[in-house]
């Protein structure tokens, strides 16, 4: 009861505004009869609250005369009986906090200022302050995407630097790159001047990283630089390996990882060339008239990979991996990005293209075709099986048009590269007399001979013959409008070119 009314008469001096004295006096035992009370004092470990005591005491001494007050100053309990204090609940042993109306200034900057750990520091480190080094300052800090984006063009900036040495050291310090691929990196740099930095692929492994890939381009050598950047998910980002690949990227060796080998594939079709693409081909699943198709619709809508990140890595083993390639095309038509899920093998001679999705492709270039009218998909299937190559005709033509002269010179281009033989077959609408389009499929397939004799294909290599409309590609339905008819019979009017074939 004794110590109720102690904590009562505290609280209540306080609301009159003399708190801070009754504190003092209360933490120094100067209330007789109170002694027997264990002083409360603000625990060690709380740093705020031994800084506000530390504040008080200060502030009290500087209101205390310099002399010792003697035992008679001693301030003397009131002898005036207490007002009835009302029943209260038990009261727990808690500090007691001094009055906000005289909370001491807050803690300043210097007081509470610390050093924020290094990218990839862990608690107890003796070094929490960045090493001394060159001056790393991104020329445009705004250019850095993300936190990996950024030490790749740190990287870029120490290959620029004055002392590559010096400043390759200070980024292993700073835990933004292993020694490993710091060795590399100073290697490729003595013989090259580094380009462009271009981001190329990302990947997540099982431990929940990520991996992104950059590319850099030389402007004077034969190499790029390659540069895979880790980011743990602390967002912390370290360049963990480096290795070079060629400049030609379509020159694929047994060397390349599945992904350098996805660029040389992709670059191969984006550039017309035939021959290196399907030698970067299983030849299972995905056949030489699928690679030629490819090629046609590349060429014609001008696609290629996206800017950043074109390269997706959905799983790896250690002989297979799933690559999502995404495209962007200079077609107005095409408004959307496309793109093509592909699986790799890993054969004797490196990384190989083994089968290919390319329904999304299609549907892009479907879309355009409707756009612009008249375009059709010069990827067919095949009634034996696979793939063959379509190239399509004017209403009672058998001329063919210049899409179709460029897409006959990229597979002439293919026959002049093997001794084998392929079939073309002539094809017709349903308009006109079975007789006339008999004639007029057999003129249509002997044009396309023709046009692969003047490239330089052999025409010992070519068999033709007509199906007239036989064999139309779609049939229209009932409900469909004059317009869907025209199309449909559009498609028909076509020579087909069989590219799977047996030597």
């Amino acid at each position: 009861m004794k110590r109720s009314i102690v904590l009562f008469l505290v609280s209540f001096l306080a609301t009159a505004g003399v708190g801070g004295g009754i504190y003092y006096a209360f933490t120094h035992n100067l209330i007789p009869g109170v002694g027997e009370i264990e002083t409360i004092t603000p625990s060690t470990t709380n740093t705020e609250a031994t800084r506000n005591e530390t504040q008080y005491n200060s502030d009290a001494a500087a209101e205390t005369p310099a002399t010792t007050p003697t035992t008679d100053d001693t301030p003397k309990a009131d002898s005036t009986p207490l007002p009835a204090v009302p029943t209260e609940p038990e009261i727990t042993e808690e500090p007691i906090q001094p009055d906000d109306t005289t909370t001491p200034n807050p803690p300043t900057e210097q007081d509470t200022e610390t050093t924020a750990p290094e990218p990839g520091s862990t608690p107890g480190d003796e070094e929490t302050t960045a090493p001394a080094g060159p001056d790393f300052t991104l020329p445009n800090p705004d250019s850095a995407r993300n936190e990996e984006h950024r030490v790749a063009l740190l990287a870029l900036e120490a290959i620029r630097h004055g002392d590559l040495k010096a400043a390759l050291e200070y980024l292993i310090k700073r835990r933004l790159m292993t020694d490993s691929a710091a060795a590399v990196i100073q290697t490729w740099a003595a013989n090259n001047t580094p380009g462009e930095l271009v981001e190329t692929a990302n990947s997540r492994r099982e431990d929940g990283n990520k991996v992104t890939r950059y590319r850099v381009h030389t402007t004077n050598g034969s190499e790029d630089l390659i540069l895979d950047v880790v980011t743990d998910r602390n967002g912390e980002a370290i360049i963990e390996n480096a290795t070079t690949a060629p400049a030609d990227k379509t020159a694929i060796t047994a060397e390349s990882d599945h992904i350098t080998a996805t660029e040389g594939f992709f670059e191969a079709v984006r550039s017309g060339d035939m021959l290196k693409a399907c030698s970067l081909i299983t030849g299972e699943e995905i056949s030489f008239a699928t690679v030629a198709g490819l090629c046609m619709i590349f060429e014609e809508d001008n696609f290629r990979m996206r800017e950043h990140s074109p390269i997706r890595n959905t799983f790896v083993n250690d002989e297979f991996a799933g690559n999502l390639v995404y495209l962007t095309s200079a077609n107005p038509a095409i408004t959307q990005e496309a793109r093509i899920a592909i699986e790799l093998a890993r054969t004797s001679e490196g990384w190989r293209v083994k089968a290919a999705g390319l329904e999304g492709l299609l549907l892009s270039y479907e879309n355009s075709a409707v756009a612009e009218g008249g375009r059709y998909f010069p990827i067919v299937k095949n009634p034996k099986g696979g793939d063959s190559i379509a190239l399509f005709f004017g209403f009672n033509e058998a001329d063919l048009t210049p899409r179709s002269l460029r897409q006959l010179q990229i597979i002439a281009e293919l026959l002049k590269g093997t001794e084998r033989r392929l079939n073309i077959s002539g094809h017709t609408d349903d308009i006109g007399s079975e007789r006339y389009n008999q004639s007029l499929s057999e003129r249509r397939a002997a044009a396309v001979k023709e046009a692969l004799v003047n490239f330089g294909a052999s025409a010992d290599q070519i068999t033709t013959h007509g199906l007239g409309m036989s064999q139309p590609r779609r049939l229209p339905a009932a409900t469909d409008t004059e317009q869907t008819i025209d199309y449909i019979r559009g498609e028909n009017r076509r020579a087909e070119i069989y590219l799977d074939f047996e030597s």
